[in-house]
């Protein structure tokens, strides 16, 4: 006599595929997700959400200086703010896509993000807010933010002694 696993089928599933606690986890999460999302922002009569979106950032650190690039497409230089107060540097704004603002037609399908943002970044050391420098061009954001004077490294000279 052969031994033979175990294979509990149920009237819904025809092709005998044997049961599983997990199965229907996606559309569980697709419901999550929905959940989650009519709380992070409010449909508008277009169909499409805004919500909080978090634009991409790189934040380098040189002897002299911090720089900050931020990807921003789609805006212009009145819809972001850039400020320094106590060793934090933050960006925030807003985008609003085109299509959506002026009403007409209605999307089938929409991936591109829209709202409110706020990004705060901790500076390791002071920085001199009166030098501070920021372009904006091609949807990118670059931002020179020189060290103070007492935070820059000092090169010390050494003696040869005989």
């Amino acid at each position: 006599m052969a031994v033979v696993r175990w294979n509990p089928t149920m009237p819904w599933r025809p092709f005998q595929q044997p049961w599983s606690p997990f199965e229907g986890r996606e559309s569980l999460w697709d419901e999550m997700d929905w959940l989650f999302d009519s709380f992070a922002g409010s449909t508008q009569p277009s169909g499409i959400r805004e919500s909080v979106w978090t634009p991409r950032v790189d934040l380098l650190e040189h002897e002299q200086e911090f720089v900050l690039v931020a990807d921003l497409p789609g805006m212009t230089q009145e819809d972001f703010n850039v400020s320094v107060q106590d060793d934090v540097l933050t960006l925030e704004g807003k985008r609003t896509l085109a299509h959506a603002e002026n009403g007409q037609g209605r999307y089938d399908y929409s991936e591109r993000m829209s709202g409110t943002f706020c990004r705060h970044f901790m500076l390791s050391t002071a920085v001199n807010a009166e030098q501070i420098t920021a372009t904006y061009k091609n949807g990118v954001l670059e931002v020179h933010l020189p060290k103070a004077v007492e935070a820059q490294p000092k090169r010390i000279a050494v003696q040869a002694s005989n």
